[in-house]
Order: C-alpha cells, then structure tokens, then sequence
C-alpha cells in the first residue's frame, strides 16, 4: 500500500481482473498507480452471481491500466467485445506462462497402442466432465468390444467432485474410471505420458493450458469444437474435434481415435508435440518482456 502511494515501482502487475484489483479501487484518484492486468477467465467472462457481484467496477479498472494480458487472441476479441471502448493496441496476448519443457515432453511410442483416456482439469461446472463420463457409458452398447478394454484415468479436484462420484455410480462405471483427485506440477508430466490420449471436453475457455501440457508430451488430444481450443487442436491432425456438450459425439470422437492404426496415432502424435513449440516457457516470457516494454514506452 506504502509502494502505491509513493510510487516506488515501475508499474504493479495484477493477476485476475476482479479478485486481486479490487484493493487498487482507494488509489485510483489518489495516487493514479501504473499497473497491469492478467486476465486469466472466469475473471472476465464468468456467469456465477460471484463473478458477477465483483465484476462491477471492472470498467473503471480497466480505464486506468497502463495494459491488459490475455491469454489468446480469442480472449483478445472478447475483451473488446465487452468493453469496446478499450484501445486494442493495450491488449498483450501471451498463453499462459507457456510450458516448462523439463516436465512435459514427449512420452514413448508404445503408449500410443494403449487403450488408457486420459482427463486432467477442475471437477466444476463448465469443465465437460458430466459429457465425458456419459460418452464412456454410451461405449457400452456403441462399442461394447471397445469398452471392454478402455480405461479413464481422472485428475483434479472442485466443486463437484461429490456428484462425479455419483454419476460414476448411477452410470456404473467403477470398474473403468478411476479417480485420482489432485495431482502436484511436477508429477503431471508423467501422468500425461501413461495416457492414450487426452480428452478436454470444456466448455469454454481462456486459452486451454492443459491441452497444450498434453500435446506437449506427444499426446493426440479428443477436444470440444470451442474457441480457442480449436486454434490449437486441429482436427486429424493433432487431434480429433467434437461438438461441445455432446456425449454422443465425443463417443464417436473416442470410436474413431481407437479405430486408427498405430502408424496414424503416431502422426497424430508428431503433430501434437510440433504444435507445441511457439508455447514453451523461455520464448513465451521473452515475447511477454519485448511487449510489456513497447506497451509502457507508448
């Protein structure tokens, strides 16, 4: 608080437009601090009273901020969408971090002939996990050969991890999903390389972080047809796309990945890895410096 009023910094940088700037709201006609923002998601587009509620003074925030950190450049349009009176040249688009390379790299070949799903994200409201835990049902009569030999691997904790178990139960699916809970950063690397293949059934999202994680270590991804995922999976060719809150087409969408030969699993494969290579961590930072300095020096 001291460093805001006297200025004793070049500029604040604040994750999350609504949860941590809501302090800067006193000093705003006080001290005019320089800052910026990384929007994350939910902090810009989230529908729950909560994001709502704290969402209120986020033009006034915004109207003050030196830049604004997006993760992709659909969250870009977005932003502008909401606020369009906000200068486009402000708005940085840098995903997420980018990937640490000494944890996520590419798996060995001989998991590619395995039959293991893989779902690594938050057990909440907007994440896909009902659709996917459906689509795994629906294999049953679809594919029963298929659903013999599959399994689903889950990770991640949230707000409805009680109802996943329950609908695992009533969908009687205990003998092929198996849920984990939450996994630490540094042990997602190898959970991701034990999969098949990965499924992100989202329902919308920022930039899709864990998608780029997985592609990282070689995994063909199954994904929603949502932006802005589908700038990253493009369908069969690192992935297979399907039609978001859709059981039945993510059902078609896991036939047809365990339908391909190994030889095509393994392009898929190739593909995701080289998707991933503008996402590593070393060049995302060094991008983020070279336009957080042009924006300021503006």
């Amino acid at each position: 608080m001291k460093s805001l009023f006297q200025k004793n910094y070049d500029f604040v940088y604040f994750h999350y437009l609504t949860y941590s700037t809501l302090c800067l709201l006193p000093f705003l006609f006080l001290s005019k601090p320089k800052y910026i923002i990384n929007i994350h998601g939910d902090d810009l587009v989230g529908c729950s009273w909560v994001h709502k509620v704290m969402g209120t003074f986020s033009g006034v925030i915004l109207k003050h901020c030196v830049a604004v950190v997006v993760p992709s450049e659909h969250f870009k349009q977005e932003l502008i969408k909401r606020f369009s009176w906000f200068k486009e040249h402000k708005v940085i688009v840098s995903p997420s971090g980018g990937i640490n390379s000494e944890i996520f790299y590419p798996m060995h070949n001989n998991e590619l002939a395995g039959y293991s799903l893989g779902y690594i994200s938050r057990i909440d409201e907007g994440k896909g996990w009902p659709e996917l835990l459906q689509a795994i049902a629906k294999l049953k009569t679809l594919a029963p050969a298929l659903y013999d030999r599959i399994s689903l691997d889950m990770y991640g904790t949230g707000s409805q991890v009680e109802q996943m178990k329950q609908l695992i139960g009533e969908l009687q699916l205990e003998g092929t999903i198996i849920y984990h809970g939450a996994v630490s950063q540094p042990e997602l690397g190898e959970k991701y390389r034990q999969m098949t293949c990965f499924v992100f059934p989202t329902h919308r999202e920022s930039f899709g972080l864990v998608a780029v994680e997985a592609m990282s270590c070689g995994l063909p991804i199954l994904a929603s047809n949502v932006a802005p995922v589908n700038d990253i999976v493009q369908n069969g060719r690192n992935g297979l796309l399907f039609n978001v809150k859709d059981a039945d087409s993510l059902a078609k969408a896991i036939i047809e990945f365990f339908d391909l030969e190994l030889a095509e699993r393994l392009d898929l494969s190739r593909e995701a890895y080289s998707s991933t290579r503008e996402f590593q961590a070393p060049l995302v930072a060094e991008q983020l410096k070279h336009d957080l300095v042009k924006v300021i020096k503006n």
